[in-house]
């Protein structure tokens, strides 16, 4: 009896190995916003930065990501949350790392609440979500 459960389960392995499904442990942690990178780690963790700001960051340590990992940040305004805009990039076999995202609002988005939700490959929620403000 024990060797029949032993042959079904290594054919169900055997079945589900040839279909294509994908399923990743890998993870974004430590999501938040800085005001800068220096030697590829964050300059410090913020939650808000004035409205007039030229360049804001959001960061995020990727891990267990194995080859070929895709990650991508959206950023929203909260009161139209439309995306004001999407970026996507493959880790290049990189795990364990910080990734970075950079937007230039250069002064030009109003002032209020605004969130980045970063994905990892199709996922359909994201793995982290940062929320900041733009305060006049």
């Amino acid at each position: 009896m024990k060797k029949l459960r032993l042959l079904v389960l290594i054919t169900a392995l055997a079945v589900l190995a040839g279909c294509s499904f994908s399923f990743s442990t890998a993870n974004i942690t430590d999501a938040a916003m800085t005001t800068g990178v220096v030697d590829g780690k964050p300059a410090d963790t913020v939650s808000s930065f004035p409205q007039r700001v030229e360049t804001v960051y959001v960061y995020g340590i990727l891990n267990n990501a194995p080859d070929d990992t895709t990650v991508t940040f959206v950023w929203k305004y909260l009161t139209d949350p439309q995306p004001i805009d999407s970026i996507s990039f493959n880790n290049e076999g990189q795990s364990g790392v910080y990734v970075f995202s950079v937007m230039e609002p250069g002064g030009m988005w109003p002032p209020g609440d605004y969130s980045v939700d970063i994905y990892i490959d199709e996922r359909e929620e994201p793995d982290a979500t940062v929320n900041f403000k733009l305060t006049p």
